[in-house]
């Protein structure tokens, strides 16, 4: 199946297909004149979002058990952070989760199987998604024999859009970061799906790629640049460019991280954690 095929009548903010090679070259590539990030940056972004955790935890006074935030507190509610019961995962969740899983299997190993299976055997050794891994196992056969087709066109895609990455990038895949603020009573935290470099010549890390399976483009960017973001204040640098692969259209884009993209994220969060401090439900993970 060729990147551009199958593409559904309406699809959100079409974009040019990028070839495999096409791709590995705009990720290598140096950034463009007058797009470098000051390397004080991330001083400043920290101590921003340290004066607004420090509203969270005063709101919820130093007793309270440390509050994890991820993508939710950007995109979602501002009471999304708090202490909801967890809900079993919904089918486009499941459906995500078992692309991501096959996504990392072709950065690693440039083949798959059968997709559906393959995804089954790497999340069965993860304790945390047993229960999914149950779900999908018991599914009545059509319903199954539909997520087996619609993870084989997501594989399909990715297979054609995903290059095959220089050993000397580093690649990690599945690439966790955890920001603790106030002392560690407020954390955020996200996962990179893949995350390169930095090259031979060290500095910031190449790039940081995720792969969304639905929806618009909109969202899927901005919980990318949070996650820029996380690896800026982790290790001081963002990385020089993002990639989103949309799997369910066979389609990628690539952007420079930019101070005013940084800046943004950062102004966000630090309206929403005093939001979060107000509401109601303040006390889970985001």
């Amino acid at each position: 199946m060729t990147a551009a095929a199958a593409l559904p009548e309406t699809r959100p903010e079409p974009e040019p297909v990028l070839p495999r090679d096409e791709l590995l070259r705009k990720l290598g590539a140096q950034p463009s004149e007058g797009s470098g990030v000051d390397p004080g940056l991330a001083g400043g972004l920290r101590a921003w979002l340290e004066d607004a955790a420090s509203a969270v935890v005063r709101a919820r006074g130093e007793s309270a058990p440390p509050l994890f935030l991820g993508t939710r507190l950007l995109l979602g509610a501002p009471g999304g952070g708090g202490g909801a019961a967890r809900r079993p995962a919904g089918p486009d969740l499941i459906l995500a989760c078992l692309v991501r899983t096959i996504f990392r299997q072709i950065v690693t190993t440039r083949t798959i199987g059968d997709p559906l299976n393959d995804a089954l055997a790497a999340l069965a050794v993860d304790p945390w998604r047993h229960e999914l891994v149950d779900r999908v196992v018991r599914l009545p056969e059509r319903e199954r024999a539909a997520l087996r087709r619609s993870l084989a066109a997501h594989a399909d895609h990715l297979l054609d859009l995903t290059p095959r990455l220089p050993a000397r990038w580093l690649p990690r895949t599945h690439d966790r970061v955890a920001i603790p603020l106030a002392g560690g009573r407020v954390v955020l935290h996200g996962v990179v799906e893949l995350l390169i470099g930095p090259d031979e010549a060290g500095g910031a890390p190449l790039a940081a790629l995720a792969v969304t399976t639905g929806g618009p483009w909109a969202p899927a960017r901005e919980a990318l640049r949070y996650l820029s973001l996380l690896e800026t204040l982790r290790g001081g640098t963002p990385p020089r460019r993002l990639a989103l692969l949309h799997s369910a259209l066979g389609r990628s884009r690539v952007e420079e991280v930019t101070e005013e993209h940084l800046g943004e994220v950062a102004a966000l969060l630090a309206q929403r954690l005093p939001q979060l401090a107000r509401a109601d439900a303040v006390g889970g993970r985001g």
